[in-house]
């Protein structure tokens, strides 16, 4: 079995390779009004352990449309992102780092305070969709026979077109955006909200209660899910700095990537290949200096999001 599902993957990365465009791994956080952005080509295997500033990573920082807290909550689809600015008020905002371009969304009909002010546990049975590229200017409902928990900190994914989010419960929402359509499967185990994984063009989860256990979704239509072991060769902690890696997501070559939960002005990331049984890490040196203007500092950023098989969009906002 974990023959045939090696043969798969590296079957799957060999696809990618001749038909994929140029992909990177996006790196960012905010520190105060500012997005700092680090990209690292994904299609050259860097040979030693190490990113420095000498090695082929763009490095910019861009201000952002408000002083907010960020939330991601999605993935880079087709090269673009989106995430939302904190408050009851916060607007959703695509951005397109290749053009280093913000659009900030019109105001949905139903705003998060409205949802919030329900009491705990109450569903809805619609949705709203607002189409980029069209000529729809505003939000419209699409009604759905499944009631749904609306939760604004999971993070969705998509894959093969279908948008893939947890419910506060122990239930998986898709929404297919070519027919609008909903479904909802239960999910197989406890898993981490913020971490579905596209695993090979197969919707993958982390087990909350094992990080070594991968959940796979083998057929959409029977609801037949595996599950995969991975004996990850490094600590989730790092005890010396006090800090936890979790897993980001998966390259196109099949390298799981973990990422810092908090980081001072340098850090390091893990990339783990489980066929290869390989790991690299990468360090990276000094990423906030132009916010500090070369000083010293001691700040610890919080919050590190990873974006992998990010690819370019010349699509203007």
């Amino acid at each position: 079995m974990e023959q045939e599902e090696n043969k798969k993957r590296k079957n799957y990365q060999r696809r990618n390779t001749l038909t994929s465009p140029l992909s990177s791994l996006l790196l960012c956080f905010q520190k105060d009004d500012n997005l700092f952005v680090s990209s690292i080509p994904q299609h050259t295997r860097i040979s030693n352990r190490s990113c420095s500033s000498s090695q082929p990573i763009d490095r910019y920082h861009m201000k952002l449309p408000e002083n907010d807290r960020i939330y991601f909550s999605t993935e880079s689809v087709h090269g673009l992102i989106c995430f939302k600015e904190s408050g009851e008020s916060g607007n959703l905002i695509v951005w397109n780092p290749s053009r280093k371009q913000f659009l900030t969304l019109p105001k949905p009909r139903m705003r998060w305070s409205d949802r919030e002010g329900v009491p705990f546990g109450s569903y809805y049975d619609e949705c709203e969709v607002l189409t980029l590229g069209s000529t729809q200017e505003s939000w419209r409902t699409v009604r759905t026979t499944y009631k749904y928990y609306a939760y604004k900190f999971t993070s969705g994914i998509c894959i093969k077109g279908v948008i893939y989010y947890q419910r506060h419960d122990l239930v998986l929402v898709s929404f297919d955006v070519r027919s609008e359509k909903f479904g909802m499967r239960l999910l197989p185990s406890d898993i981490h909200y913020e971490t579905l994984i596209n695993y090979g063009g197969r919707l993958a989860c982390l087990d909350k209660n094992n990080g070594r256990r991968l959940w796979i979704l083998e057929d959409v239509e029977k609801d037949k899910w595996s599950h995969q072991d991975f004996l990850v060769p490094f600590g989730h902690h790092d005890l010396s700095l006090s800090i936890h890696f979790s897993l980001k997501g998966i390259t196109q070559a099949g390298e799981f990537i973990y990422v810092p939960n908090a980081f001072h002005k340098s850090f390091y990331i893990w990339l783990f290949d489980p066929v290869r049984n390989s790991r690299r890490r990468l360090e990276f040196n000094r990423l906030a200096d132009d916010e500090e203007n070369g000083a010293q500092t001691r700040h610890m950023f919080k919050c590190l999001y990873a974006f992998p098989n990010h690819i370019e969009s010349q699509m203007s906002l």
